[in-house]
């Protein structure tokens, strides 16, 4: 495991890596794109202080594993932290798409050709889904991470199948989550045989909670000067057992059928009580948030397959290692 980071700055690239240390890159469904940070070594003396200004913000860096590329980052934040060192805070490519806001307009779009020319606008490479759920609505003054989301929302609403979003280096990609099972294997040196990643688990806990449980959907429509009821939708066992916790469904020119769907779909979700597990294992570049591992714990019942919903990498002293928080898949 061999990894360096490089910035890419006026034609020529620049090993950080013996300059910098505690590199972290972290990503959760709940927030946009992946964030990278690091401590930078600085000193004012002869030969070394050649190198205190080399980073500014707005510079791109490559995180590679050997010759393989893992993503670009933009330097968002520098921050001093005495004489001695800085640390910088990056985003990846993701990072412009919650930078730009735009008005514009679809009638009838599949999701899939609506993301897809949202992002021809801004000249951003994309990689997207087949979805044929028919999008028409007008977006104005909305960023386009938003836009992005509240489409695939309704694909969501619509299909039960969730998708996510990564960036792939410069590409935006969105797949659909069921297709996102990883099995990262890996090896302890260079002549012993690779093993999932998931049989070093440690420092395991789990977490049951009804906190985002929701038992009633009640689908309505967003027209100002209406509040049509479109369905209803609940679970009486889990009312009797909980209390009634309702979630309204804002919906956009949807027909009875739909709308069905949609509190069909929507309750599914929420009726459930939240599986959270975390724990730390060894870490392997293809663990990202959005994507299911399969886990087998039988002695704490982790067993199953599980949805990343955050993971912390880190490598200190040529060590990688990754802390994860997961739910049930």
């Amino acid at each position: 495991m061999n990894h360096q980071l490089i910035l890419k700055k006026n034609g020529k690239r620049i090993d950080l890596s013996p300059l910098i240390s505690n590199l972290t890159w972290t990503s959760n469904i709940d927030t946009l794109g992946m964030e990278l940070s690091f401590n930078f070594a600085i000193n004012d003396t002869r030969y070394f202080e050649q190198y205190n200004d080399l980073l500014e913000t707005g510079d791109q860096v490559v995180l590679l594993n050997g010759s393989k590329v893992l993503n670009y980052f933009i330097v968002v934040k520098e921050m001093s932290n005495g004489r001695y060192a800085k640390s910088y805070i990056c985003f990846d490519r993701a990072w412009y798409l919650n930078k730009n806001e735009t008005v514009i307009q679809f009638k009838k779009a599949t999701a899939t050709d609506a993301i897809q020319k949202l992002l021809d606008r801004f000249n951003i490479k994309h990689n997207i889904a087949s979805m044929n759920t028919l999008i028409t609505k007008i977006y104005k003054d909305i960023t386009l991470i938003d836009i992005i989301n509240d489409i695939l929302y309704q694909v969501y609403f619509e299909t039960k199948n969730v998708y996510r979003l990564e960036m792939d280096k410069d590409i935006v990609t969105i797949r659909k989550q069921s297709d996102l099972l990883i099995n990262p294997m890996v090896r302890l040196s260079s002549n012993t045989n690779e093993f999932p990643t998931s049989e070093t688990i440690a420092g395991l806990a789990t977490e049951k909670s009804i906190e985002n449980m929701k038992n009633k959907v009640i689908v309505v429509s967003d027209t100002e000067n209406s509040t049509n009821i479109f369905a209803e939708k609940s679970d009486q066992i889990n009312i009797d057992r909980y209390g009634l916790m309702t979630e309204v469904v804002t919906v956009n020119d949807k027909n009875a059928a739909q709308a069905r769907n949609i509190a069909n779909t929507v309750l599914y979700q929420l009726s459930k009580t939240g599986n959270i597990v975390t724990c730390e294992m060894l870490g392997h570049d293809d663990i990202r948030s959005g994507r299911l591992i399969d886990l087998n714990e039988p002695i704490s019942g982790v067993v199953g397959r599980y949805l990343i919903r955050g993971v912390t990498h880190t490598i200190n002293n040529g060590i990688h290692t990754s802390v994860l928080e997961m739910e049930r898949g």
